[in-house]
Formats: C-alpha cells, sequence, structure tokens
C-alpha cells in the first residue's frame, strides 16, 4: 500500500460531488463518468498521488496469493463509489449507473444554497431524514449477500455484524486518513451501524393500533395531497398561527392576541388567509397568506410571486405576505424575494412546510411506546458462569 500522501477529506470529495451534478445538470444526454471525475477531481483538488493511495481489500484477501497485486484497489475509487451512492441517497441523481441522470425537482433545488465541506454536523443540510445511513447499510449488507454469506451468520448474528461491517470501508479509511479515520466516515459508519443494530436487536415496530402510525415526511405529504385546496389554505392558516405562537413562547412576551380568517375561494388568485397579531399599545401585525397545493415540478414563478405583492400593503414592519406551496420557487422568484425591499416577503416550501406542520405537531401527535429489546451484556455475563 502506497500511504506517502493523506487523501483530500471526505466532506470535500462529498461537497465536490454536489458541485459537480449542479454544474452540470444540464447536459440532455445525462452526465458522463468521464466528464463527472474531471470535474469532481477539478473542485476536490485531486491529484495523482491521491489517485495512487491503494489498499487490500480485506473482503477479497482471502482469495491472494502473498502479495498478489490483482487484490490491490485504489481509495480514491472506492471513495467517489462511496460519494456517488450518498448523493443518490440524498436524491441528487436518480440512478448511480452513468450517464448520471440528474434529479431536476425538489431535492436538488434544497442542494442549490450548499458549498461547504460536509461535516458529521451539516449533514442534515442535505440529508434531514438520514437516508445515507439506510443507503450505506444496504450496500452493507448486499456486499455479505454477493459474498454468498448466510444470513444466519450475518444478518441474523450481532457479532458477526459488529466485527464484518464496514470491513472495505474501515480498510480505505485507515489507509487514506490514518488510525484515526476521517471524521464524516466514522460518523456515517458508527450512526448507520448504531441504527442498523437498533432494529435488528427486536426493535419493536410501532403497533397499528387507535389510528395510530409512525409517521414519515411521505405519510404527511400524502395526507395533505388528499385535501382540497381549500382545505389546504385552512392548514397553511394553522401553520402559520402555531408558528407565531411558538415564536412568543420562545421571546417571552405575553402572549398577543391572534385573529386568523380565511379569505375569498379556492384559486381565486388572491389573498387565501389574513392572521392580525395585536401586540398591545398600538402595535398590530398583519400576515397576507396565500397557498399554492402544487405538486413537486410545478414550481412557483416570480410573476405569481409579484402578484401576490401587490395584493397587500408595502409596510415591512406591519404588513408580512407569506407564501406557502407544496412544491418549490423557481431560482428567478427566490432571487425576487431576496431582493425585494418594498415588501415584507417570506417563502416557504415543501420541505420547510413539512419542517413546521412536524415542529408544531399540527395533524401529528407523539405517542408514548414501550420498545424491549436484547440486553446483549447481560447474557455474554451469564453464559460466562
Amino acid at each position: 500500500m502506497n500511504c506517502s500522501s493523506l487523501m483530500i477529506p471526505f466532506g470535500d470529495i462529498l461537497n465536490a460531488g454536489i458541485q459537480t451534478i449542479k454544474q452540470l445538470c444540464n447536459r440532455p444526454n445525462g452526465i458522463t463518468s468521464k466528464a463527472f471525475d474531471k470535474k469532481v477531481a477539478e473542485i476536490a483538488g485531486i491529484t495523482d498521488k491521491h489517485l495512487k493511495i491503494s489498499f487490500i481489500n480485506p473482503e477479497f484477501a482471502i482469495y491472494a496469493d502473498g502479495d498478489d497485486e490483482d487484490m490491490l484497489d485504489e481509495c480514491y475509487s472506492y471513495l467517489s463509489e462511496t460519494m456517488l451512492l450518498c448523493l443518490v441517497a440524498i436524491g441528487a441523481v436518480k440512478s448511480e449507473i452513468f450517464n448520471l441522470e440528474v434529479n431536476l425537482g425538489q431535492s436538488l433545488a434544497d442542494l442549490i444554497p450548499f458549498d461547504k465541506k460536509v461535516t458529521p454536523e451539516n449533514l442534515i443540510e442535505i440529508d434531514p431524514f438520514g437516508k445515507i445511513y439506510f443507503w450505506l447499510a444496504g450496500d452493507n449488507f448486499l456486499t455479505y449477500k454477493n459474498l454468498n454469506v448466510s444470513s444466519n451468520t450475518y444478518e441474523a448474528n450481532l457479532d458477526r455484524f459488529d466485527t464484518k461491517s464496514f470491513r472495505t470501508l474501515k480498510e480505505v479509511n485507515k489507509t487514506c486518513y490514518g488510525k484515526n479515520g476521517d471524521p464524516l466516515i466514522n460518523h456515517l459508519i458508527e450512526e448507520t451501524m448504531r441504527r442498523t443494530s437498533v432494529f435488528m436487536n427486536n426493535y419493536a415496530n410501532v403497533v397499528v393500533a387507535n389510528d395510530h402510525v409512525k409517521v414519515t415526511p411521505r405519510m404527511i405529504l400524502d395526507e395533505i395531497f388528499q385535501l382540497t385546496p381549500l382545505q389546504f389554505e385552512h392548514l397553511c392558516l394553522k401553520v402559520v398561527e402555531a408558528s407565531l405562537k411558538s415564536e412568543e413562547r420562545n421571546q417571552d412576551n405575553p402572549i398577543s392576541l391572534l385573529n386568523a380568517r380565511h379569505m375569498g375561494q379556492s384559486n381565486d388568485g388572491g389573498i387565501d388567509g389574513i392572521i392580525t397579531q395585536d401586540c398591545g399599545k398600538g402595535e398590530i401585525h398583519t400576515y397576507y397568506i396565500q397557498a399554492k397545493q402544487y405538486r413537486e415540478g410545478n414550481n412557483i414563478s416570480n410573476s405569481q410571486l409579484r402578484n401576490f405583492v401587490g395584493g397587500f400593503p408595502p409596510n415591512v414592519q406591519r404588513h408580512h405576505g407569506i407564501f406557502i406551496t407544496t412544491s418549490d420557487f423557481t431560482k428567478p422568484a427566490q432571487q425576487y424575494a431576496q431582493a425585494l425591499d418594498s415588501h415584507s416577503l417570506i417563502l416557504i416550501n415543501q420541505m420547510a412546510l413539512l419542517d413546521l406542520i412536524i415542529e408544531h405537531e399540527i395533524g401529528i401527535e407523539k405517542v408514548k411506546t414501550e420498545v424491549v429489546v436484547i440486553n446483549k451484556k447481560f447474557f455474554k455475563a451469564l453464559r460466562k458462569k
């Protein structure tokens, strides 16, 4: 193994992959392997020295004959595959098979403002639902399925799971970054194993009973799209009202008087709802709400924002426009909102809406359940007696 040069941090490689997807996303026939690798190397600063770092894959070393060079794998190639798996997991691309098909919908739009080294601390910004961990877990199990390791000695055996999981990635990590490893790779391995172990260790699924089920963002979206446009407007009124109440509690201010009312009819093109907030001493804030129950890809344009802004007074201190959609806003629309100084305008897209619904428990509730797991240490100690 050639360890003369440490590898670029994996967080920089992952960010380079994200920036490459954004820069090459408009290619009509997808992104080729050659174009992808070239742009990632350029952004991350990958050199020939980095490409020469190699390791002996522990999963295939059993077939090696002495120092058989055929058993050597390139570290960067494996890191690049792991980076690509992460991009698929977060929805930046629809397939990990070249030519890459970019996901031009909501997922890629969420990545537009992101351009920095990925760390365990900011990973949530590109993967708010922890999908990377589940994709890594699936890839980890698939490795042993392909090696014909029987399920009763791996998938159903926690000791075997702990010792065998991510052996290749661990070896690459040590080879490229030394005995302490790369912080992001360490986190991905540890958190994926922790989550998988919990499920393997007799983790009890939430029982469907008394109309209670374990909620996911997709389930919330399904419920939203079963609403009529008029019902969705009422939902958005409740979301804004709950957010205003929460802000007051966090600021330790006396509770103001809130009055929410629906306006007009569905699809009338005007203001859908108004909330007035009387803070006392003559201070009154008015929130004008427009709600669009659009499918992903049907994004709000800047002309729609202009029409909305024309419907409420230009007083940035007391009058506030809130545009809520189940899709997203086009880039020109976002630029228009950022440059607007005559009116107070807040944009809430699908991801932000889901966050607010979950945060304020609108249409959902927390249910206490008992989870019973095996205490492995207890039984190990007992077997020694």
